[in-house]
This record gives structure tokens, sequence and C-alpha cells, in this order.
């Protein structure tokens, strides 16, 4: 009997190792996330190997294990959305703004850093770039209501804006 449980034990270690990356991957393709992915294997390979006994055709062992894996991940994708979209409704109800709706803390991580760069980046334009600029990102304004508005000229308005966004495109964080 225990050489029974070795040669499954064996077996089972051999498909774990064959095709963990494989499965990652597949995880990682549905949860969009390192970690979320992570779990989302060895949860798989849990049931996987509770499983393993009943899988009559070995052969079919990666077609089977690979079904779990997508079960999984779609069960942890389902939980996972419907607990942000809660969680930011909640919020929304007692009156907390919500800086972005995403699934993930890393995400809107990215997102602050993101607006903390670009807010970075404008305030290094000289003025003159960061008004016609900002009028036109944050106002929305036309080209001849923010000509109207800075009593510029029409072609000033667009040099200004076209070189905001060239310094913008060329503005590196690391060298000011």
């Amino acid at each position: 009997m225990e050489a029974l449980q070795a040669q499954e034990q064996f077996d089972f270690n051999c498909y774990f190792k064959a095709y963990y990356q494989e499965m990652y991957y597949i995880a990682k393709r549905i949860v969009h996330n390192h970690y979320t992915a992570e779990d989302v294997i060895q949860e798989a390979y849990i049931k996987a190997y509770r499983n393993y006994v009943y899988l009559s055709d070995h052969a079919k062992g990666r077609a089977w294990l690979r079904t779990i894996v997508i079960r999984t991940a779609i069960d942890f994708y389902r939980k996972e959305t419907k607990y942000s979209v809660a969680s930011v409704e909640a919020q929304a109800e007692e009156g907390h703004e919500c800086c972005v709706a995403t699934k993930q803390v890393q995400d809107q991580f990215d997102y602050q850093v993101n607006i903390e760069l670009i807010q970075q980046a404008l305030l290094n334009l000289p003025i003159r770039l960061r008004q016609v600029i900002e009028l036109k990102l944050t106002n929305d304004l036309s080209d001849a209501k923010i000509a109207e508005k800075l009593n510029i000229s029409l072609s000033a308005v667009k040099t200004r804006l076209h070189r905001a966004r060239k310094q913008l495109i060329l503005w590196n964080p690391c060298h000011d």
C-alpha cells in the first residue's frame, strides 16, 4: 500500500513540476495579477492532489489539470471582481471619494504614481506652456477659447500646445 502511495506521490510531483509554468500563465491570463495567479495555482493543485486518485486516464492529466486551473482562476476572478465592486459601491454610499474603481491595489498604486508624475511634469513646464496645456486638458477648452482667455493669437496657442506636448514627451523624472 505504501509503495502505491509513493508511486502516486511521485506521479503527482511530476505533473506539478512539468506543468507549473504553463498553468501559471493560464491563471495569470485570467486573473491579471502575479500574486493572485500563484494563489490560483496553489488552490488548483490542492484540488488536483485530492482528486488525483480518481483520474482514470493519466495520459489526459495535463488537460485535466488545465481544466482545474481555469475553473479555479475564474472562481478567483469572480470573487475578486465582486468584492472590488461591492467595496467601491460601499465607499461611494458612505461619501468617500474613490480615485479609480480598479480590481487591484497595485493598479490603484500605479495610477496614483502616474498622476503624480504627470503633475510633476506639468510643474516643470514654463508657465506660458503650462497655462495653455492645463486649459486644454483640465478645462477642455478649444484652442480659440484658450486664445481668447489668455489674450493671445490662435497660432500662439497651437505653437505652445505643440511645444508643451513635445517637452512632456521628452521629460525625464530622474533628471530633476
